[in-house]
């Protein structure tokens, strides 16, 4: 490696490093820019949920368009089936779920009441020092869960009563989709004319290697939120859609996924009996076979060549930097941020093999 080439490949890791902390920077300097943050969410959001909608659709719409299906009537056709599931859902799950979570809140003293109830006798043959302990950690899980249900409460709410933000999406998603080409070439044009063609090389590759997990991954969650209801409401357990929602939700997490879905899931069981508790344990163990052995693999399959000792260290960073949200996010970060470095680093070799072809 010549002199020149190894100042070059330090110049574009300081880049990339610098990139790195001043995302992360922006990120702690949220709550000073509060109201500013706030503003530019309620813009943005519908245009980011409006993209998302439009990655997602956008191979079904290219397939329909490949086999002579006019590009706005398969749109049309798609939003038919998804708007009109997902609308009939919200209208009549969102005020199911809102009253569930509520219903949850108002409940949670009479469930720790009843775990004290459950405790009791070990408490007798504890030291008092333990007992102590045990009603002091009770009483934080009361306050976090209380806070944690009142959070979710309000963004359930805001976003069920954000009637215009949900009315406007589809229309920007029909957009995005019907000019999907005329997008990328609007920002191509946008972007510097040296970067234009680097960059698209990188999107299709994070494309690539993101794209198919995504879709995949959203589409398990949901047959297995399916199922957990399905399940849970079998068996009688309290709150059966809120719990296979966050059933679903937690399964985007790998490896640590099901075992955060599991915990209040069991707790709620035990409220009612042993032997629930077993049943409800026997369901998490086969949600965890057919996704394991038969939906997993037919839906995603090895998308994402990742090795789990980088997956468990991407989800640790991203649990510490922001708990279970940054979890939730931390394998496709980490697939991004992999690519982005294999890119220049075969640029970089690209660069050097003329310069040692002259040695």
């Amino acid at each position: 490696m010549t002199k020149w080439s190894a100042i070059e490949w330090i110049k574009r890791l300081t880049i990339l490093l610098l990139i790195f902390l001043n995302g992360y920077l922006l990120y702690k300097l949220i709550p000073f820019l509060g109201i500013i943050f706030h503003f530019l969410a309620a813009i943005l959001f519908p245009f980011v949920i409006a993209a998302l909608i439009a990655y997602l659709f956008h191979p079904i719409v290219e397939k329909c368009h490949k086999k002579g299906i006019p590009r706005s009537l398969a749109i049309i056709l798609l939003y038919l089936i998804f708007f009109g599931v997902t609308g009939y859902g919200l209208f009549k799950g969102a005020p199911a779920v809102i009253h569930q979570l509520k219903s949850f809140d108002k409940q949670i003293p009479e469930y720790t009441a009843i775990y004290h109830d459950h405790l009791n006798d070990f408490y007798q043959s504890t030291p008092e020092a333990v007992h102590d302990h045990f009603n002091g950690v009770l009483k934080k899980g009361e306050i976090s869960v209380n806070r944690f249900v009142k959070k979710i409460i309000g963004a359930v709410t805001w976003v069920f009563q954000s009637f215009f933000t949900l009315i406007i999406i589809p229309f920007l998603a029909f957009y995005f989709l019907k000019d999907f080409d005329g997008v990328k070439k609007g920002v191509s044009a946008m972007t510097p004319r040296k970067w234009r063609h680097p960059g698209r090389e990188l999107l299709h590759n994070i494309d690539d290697s993101l794209g198919k997990y995504i879709r995949g991954q959203l589409y398990v969650c949901l047959i297995l939120a399916v199922i957990a209801f399905l399940g849970l409401w079998l068996l009688k357990v309290p709150y059966p859609m809120l719990l296979s929602i966050f059933i679903g939700i937690t399964d985007i997490i790998p490896y640590f996924g099901p075992l955060i879905g599991a915990i209040p899931v069991i707790f709620m069981a035990a409220t009612i009996s042993l032997k629930t508790v077993v049943f409800v344990l026997i369901l998490i163990g086969v949600l965890q076979l057919l996704e394991g052995n038969v939906i997993g693999p037919l839906v995603v399959g090895k998308s994402v060549d990742v090795h789990p000792v980088y997956i468990m260290l991407s989800l640790l960073i991203g649990g510490e930097i922001a708990g279970v949200i940054g979890m939730l996010f931390a394998v496709p970060v980490f697939v991004i941020i992999r690519v982005v470095i294999k890119y220049f680093r075969r640029q970089h070799n690209k660069i050097d093999k003329p310069n040692d072809s002259h040695l």
